[in-house]
């Protein structure tokens, strides 16, 4: 990732510095209000402009309602765990600029239209990451970008432990990627192998002008051209850890992880093998 520091100087001295963000938790309320100042540790909702990091982890459901965007900036952190909810209608959109969206076992729901967008800004960063059965649930659409014109983003998707991200409107684009071939932009979509199966269930496109068409692509594409990596690199074949289902370019196509089996497993499967290979030679 990037790393910006902000220099402050006199004449031959160059200091550099920056800020750490304030924890803030959810303490659970009685109405369930994101903008509900004392449902929160400091007792005020969360800035999350780089002043502070965010927590809803007591399996509490959240609604976020204050009007406008929720925007995760740079320094800036928004993690649901313990089987907690964050919801939010269809007015406004959510934003990961150069900040971190993290769920385990939590889940994002934007339950109308409006879209989760990681990089809005020329030179955004982002990172969203999802585990231990974590689901991202979207009404609208999930961006990687914003338009064709962004450049200079580092964008990262991570889903592991039995994770989805599930576009709920029939027809839309559930997953879109803004020009990852621009200068400077390098998106990547990993998946972790193991015995849960991990998914993304969204209509795929990929559109390098704005207005133009190509709002369908193939998961082999980005495959082979290294965007989609599981574990972290893209050897051997797709077909080796991933099966798709459905039609590119519509809302039913889905991709998926195939499970690894457990290395116990896998000795009594090459057991089983010798003990086959031995009867036929008796």
């Amino acid at each position: 990732m990037k790393t910006r520091l902000a220099l402050s100087g006199l004449v031959g001295l160059v200091v550099a510095s920056a800020a750490v963000a304030a924890p803030v938790t959810w303490n659970g309320s009685t109405d369930g209000n994101w903008e509900t100042g004392t449902n929160w540790s400091t007792g005020s909702m969360p800035n999350l402009d780089g002043t502070d990091t965010a927590t809803i982890g007591n399996g509490d459901t959240v609604t976020y309602n204050p009007g406008p965007d929720l925007t995760i900036n740079a320094g800036s952190s928004l993690t649901i765990n313990g089987g907690s909810t964050w919801q939010q209608g269809p007015t406004n959109w959510s934003q990961v600029n150069g900040g971190s969206l993290v769920l385990d076992n939590g889940t994002f729901s934007r339950t109308g239209g409006g879209n989760l967008v990681l990089g809005f800004n020329d030179g955004d960063d982002a990172t969203l990451s999802l585990d231990n059965g974590s689901e991202i649930n979207l009404g609208g659409e999930l961006w990687l970008g914003h338009t064709s014109a962004i450049t200079n983003q580092i964008i990262s998707v991570n889903i592991a432990g039995g994770s989805s991200i599930n576009a709920t409107t029939p027809g839309a684009v559930g997953l879109w990627l803004w020009d990852p071939d621009a200068a400077g932009n390098d998106f990547n979509i990993n998946f972790e192998s193991g015995l849960a199966v991990s998914s993304i269930n969204a209509r795929l496109g990929v559109r390098t002008v704005a207005g133009s068409g190509g709002n369908a692509a193939l998961w082999e594409t980005l495959w082979n051209d290294g965007i989609l990596t599981i574990d972290g690199g893209n050897a051997g074949n797709f077909s080796d850890h991933f099966v798709t289902s459905g039609t590119p370019g519509t809302s039913d196509y889905s991709i998926q992880t195939i499970p690894v089996p457990e290395p116990g497993s896998l000795a009594l499967l090459g057991l089983g093998g010798l003990m086959i290979a031995r009867r036929r030679r008796g």
